[in-house]
């Protein structure tokens, strides 16, 4: 009898060690997953104020907790194609910036909200590409002038060119140099001659003006309205037909060169003549550049969110429950009435308004200028 108690006892003994035990490993996992969602949700939040450094950190947090966890991975391998493509844009190797945030974009599992910036980055880049090469081409053709009948908006584009702004052109600055001193001398030399100088100068000014043939006016007109209709209400058309048929020609040749599209077209052309957008924006350390506005106030960035269908259809049920001034537009939280989703909307300055669910799906972006 006394043996059989004893074995009783340990029984009970063990069962209640092994309840402890596995009350503990529910605690830790529990607590794991605590701690990976909140890296997830701080991470996609970092996304949405564009920084991605801080994203990266989360993610790589989110990972420590879920080493084999493939959305974590996914929303690392965007951040990290972000990061990457900027990093190399700012050294100068913009081809090699193109091909990394082509990849990105085809980053399979990732969040839409990644792959959206990740988007837009690649637009910019192709941009820059196409600027790029169409420099090169230029400066390399003025480098083999020696009767000094140089180009003159070439030799003045390379003057003005910001190498702060436009780290993805560092590479062609020996060249430029070059080219702005050896025009420089040339000039010098034959100051004399200014009747030639300024014939010379006269028909280099009127490049962007002179006509074209008939078939080349046609394929302007439509490349125009092309890039008018693929983005409606970026683009102002009176202004989009004051835009020489040779620059609208050459803007297309540049996109193609790049392997961009109608929207790459637009950005070049934009550079050259930034009325055609209806607003281009303002950075914050540029307030009078061209087509900009002032920055919305909190009430009038609400009044934006009607441009959204997704807020039109649900306007009652939605309660904004906080805001946040960001270096360029507005991020209002929200959350329906007696509901659990919830997630962010974000009005830009430059005209663009999005609605974003908590877990980083983007779930509309319209423009609202």
């Amino acid at each position: 009898m006394k043996n059989w108690w004893k074995t009783i006892s340990l029984i009970s003994v063990l069962g209640a060690l092994a309840v402890g035990l596995a009350a503990c490993g529910k605690q830790s996992t529990s607590h794991q997953n605590s701690g990976y969602d909140s890296a997830i949700s701080n991470g996609l939040n970092a996304v949405a104020d564009n920084k991605f450094d801080k994203a990266l950190t989360c993610f790589d947090n989110a990972l420590t907790q879920k080493p084999k966890d493939t959305k974590a991975k996914a929303y690392r391998k965007q951040t990290q194609a972000y990061l990457d493509t900027q990093a190399q844009l700012k050294a100068g190797e913009v081809e090699k910036a193109v091909t990394t945030v082509a990849a990105g974009t085809k980053i399979t599992g990732g969040a839409k909200s990644l792959k959206t910036k990740l988007s837009d980055l690649k637009q910019t880049a192709k941009t820059d590409l196409a600027e790029y090469r169409q420099l090169k081409q230029d400066v390399s053709d003025q480098l083999k002038v020696t009767d000094g009948s140089y180009d003159t908006g070439i030799i003045k584009q390379c003057q003005h060119i910001n190498w702060q702004k436009k780290p993805y052109l560092k590479k062609l600055k020996p060249d430029v140099d070059k080219l702005l001193k050896q025009a420089g001398q040339q000039s010098n030399s034959s100051s004399s001659s200014s009747s030639s100088s300024s014939a010379t100068s006269s028909s280099s000014d009127s490049t962007a003006t002179k006509t074209v043939s008939s078939a080349d006016h046609k394929k302007a007109e439509q490349m125009r309205h092309n890039i008018f209709e693929a983005d409606q209400g970026t683009y102002v058309w009176s202004e989009l037909e004051k835009v020489p048929d040779t620059v609208v020609l050459q803007a297309e040749n540049q996109s193609e060169a790049a392997g961009g599209d109608v929207g790459t077209t637009g950005s070049i052309i934009a550079k050259q003549y930034p009325n055609i957008k209806s607003y281009t924006g303002a950075s914050s350390d540029d307030p009078n550049s061209p087509g900009a506005k002032d920055y919305l106030n909190a009430d009038e960035a609400k009044q934006e969110l009607s441009a959204l269908d997704f807020y039109n259809k649900n306007q009652s049920h939605i309660e904004i429950t906080g805001q946040k001034e960001l270096d360029d537009a507005w991020e209002f939280t929200w959350s329906f009435k007696g509901g659990s989703m919830g997630g962010t909307f974000t009005v830009e300055n430059k005209g663009i308004v999005s609605a974003e669910s908590s877990n980083g799906n983007q779930i509309e972006m319209k423009t609202w200028r």
